[in-house]
């Protein structure tokens, strides 16, 4: 492996995918494009709970600067 490479074994970089997949399915940011209700969620499928619009905008919040 490169000296650039920040994994030490092949089992640090399993951690860091579990990581992502992690971070992935407990923090989906959702946007709802019919009344324009925000929300935390844990699913890409899901219903605005203020009108029940289904045309919602879903992004994985971790891409999102802390900033």
């Amino acid at each position: 492996m490169s000296d650039n490479f920040p994994f030490q074994n092949p089992e640090q970089l399993q951690q860091w995918h579990q990581g992502i997949k992690d971070a992935n399915r407990n923090n989906i940011f959702c946007h709802c494009r019919a009344c324009g209700y925000e929300w935390m969620d844990s699913a890409f499928d899901v219903t605005c709970i203020q009108c029940s619009s289904k045309d919602i905008k879903s992004i994985l919040s971790w891409q999102f600067p802390d900033d």
